[in-house]
């Protein structure tokens, strides 16, 4: 990619992947241009073979300035590579509600939307969510329900009451409405419950609740003793007859304390195929949960959307909170590795210790922070892929790249920010290109990177 000054002679900032051929492959991160400190920034390469692989910070002072061929892994007795991102902070609030002026629903994010039909059949697969953000979902605190019907809308927003972002969603009947393994039943309290609508007497905070969540039959008898539910009506304290039948129950509560007790919302009988029951607050002519209701074709506008409150990561990884690098902060930890001295990647990635390139979303900067022994490195840039499954160790295995093929990126980057316990390679805002590839590689300057050979 002609990296400007890079040499066509040496393995240094700009080589030539040749690619598909080979296995001995680079994870590279060089700076160029500009004044000051310019080559490799960190190197980890050949990882493939089960030879012992080259690792360095800087340039390597006695060999290929890459450290191509240096065989020096076994050199170190630390040897830790950790990967980050910074995330791209939601929206405030979530456009679609924005106009509702809804104070509760700030910094939440959206996990599933549903235009809601009315005759539901989610018997042998989950609903058809416009929305499904349920797999890039991470840790949240909080879980918030809106439903819309026609010119009626509610907002209510709680403690959560799973870890488990499959779960927060419709409970069908279907296996992918829960955990994977059985369906989702979960009938219980929850705490510091807030509510707004567009209905005046929904409108409060800080209220105890219960949520009754499930796909089968149910009956009125008060399970788990809901302080001033019914035994003998379908209202805010219901037992569940799982695993019998279908009929299904999406319903949020509140009880306790002073003014408005009962449901909150109601989505019922789901998994059937027979027309649905929804309702915002108590039904006021049958049961008060609005079960056997059949009321769906009633509504033109059906519209439900399910949001969490992410928790924050911590402001610096604790692992690199003593290093004070003013650079690391809000940065999310993806990938940590204790790196062989004879890494094998051909048929699987790398055995990290951490991997959470599942669960990351959208995101504006990539970091690398490596550890030999006394030293470490710390070197953050603009983001060069929206993939985070890329950018980890580049191995051959098509676990290391998108499903498809391997990882192969060798590109300039920008805004690269450096930190290291090596005085000269402290420095902020320069260009800076990365060679990432499982492949073979020559040292021809292949993308004119300024100044390599």
């Amino acid at each position: 990619i002609g990296i400007p000054g890079a040499s066509g002679g040496t393995f240094d900032y700009g080589d030539t992947c040749d690619s598909p051929n080979g296995s001995f492959g680079s994870m590279q991160v060089h700076v160029h241009g500009g004044t000051g400190y310019t080559g490799t920034v960190f190197a980890f390469n050949r990882f493939n073979d089960g030879a012992v692989a080259d690792l360095g910070i800087g340039n390597n002072p006695n060999g290929q300035p890459d450290w191509s061929i240096a065989s020096n892994a076994n050199a170190f007795t630390v040897r830790n590579l950790k990967v980050f991102v910074l995330p791209t902070p939601p929206p405030q609030v979530d456009p679609y509600i924005a106009d509702k002026n809804i104070q509760d629903a700030d910094g939440f994010q959206l996990v599933y939307a549903l235009d809601i039909p009315t005759n539901p059949n989610y018997r042998a697969a989950k609903p058809d969510y416009s929305v499904d953000n349920s797999q890039s979902v991470s840790s949240f605190s909080r879980i918030a329900y809106y439903l819309e019907l026609d010119n009626y809308w509610i907002w209510v927003s709680m403690d959560k009451f799973t870890n488990d972002a499959r779960q927060i969603g419709v409970p069908c009947l279907s296996l992918q409405c829960g955990n994977g393994f059985s369906p989702t039943l979960i009938q219980q309290v929850v705490a510091n419950v807030n509510v707004a609508s567009s209905i005046d007497m929904l409108n409060f905070s800080g209220r105890a609740g219960n949520v009754e969540f499930w796909p089968y039959n149910y009956s009125p008898g008060n399970a788990i003793g809901i302080p001033g539910a019914s035994g003998g009506t379908f209202d805010y304290g219901d037992t569940c007859d799982s695993p019998n039948g279908s009929f299904g129950s999406m319903q949020v509560h509140v009880h306790g304390g002073t003014g408005y007790t009962g449901t909150v919302f109601a989505f019922n009988r789901f998994n059937d195929g027979a027309v649905a029951d929804l309702g915002i607050g108590n039904n006021p002519n049958g049961q008060p949960d609005w079960s056997i209701a059949s009321n769906a074709n009633a509504f033109t506008v059906r519209n439900l959307k399910v949001f969490v409150l992410p928790t924050p990561p911590p402001q610096v990884d604790p692992y690199i909170a003593d290093k004070n690098i003013q650079d690391a902060d809000g940065f999310q930890l993806v990938y940590a590795l204790d790196i062989p001295t004879n890494p094998n990647y051909r048929a699987a990635k790398p055995d990290y210790s951490v991997d959470n390139s599942q669960s990351v979303s959208s995101f504006s900067r990539i970091a690398y922070y490596l550890e030999l022994d006394n030293y470490w490195i710390w070197v953050s840039m603009d983001k060069f892929t929206n993939d985070a499954r890329q950018i980890g160790v580049p191995c051959l295995s098509l676990q290391c790249g998108n499903g498809f093929s391997p990882t192969l990126i060798q590109q300039v980057v920008a805004n690269v920010n450096v930190a290291s316990s090596i005085d000269m390679l402290n420095f902020s805002g320069r260009a800076g290109n990365v060679e990432f590839w499982p492949y073979n590689y020559s040292p021809g300057n292949a993308i004119g990177i300024p100044g390599a050979s």
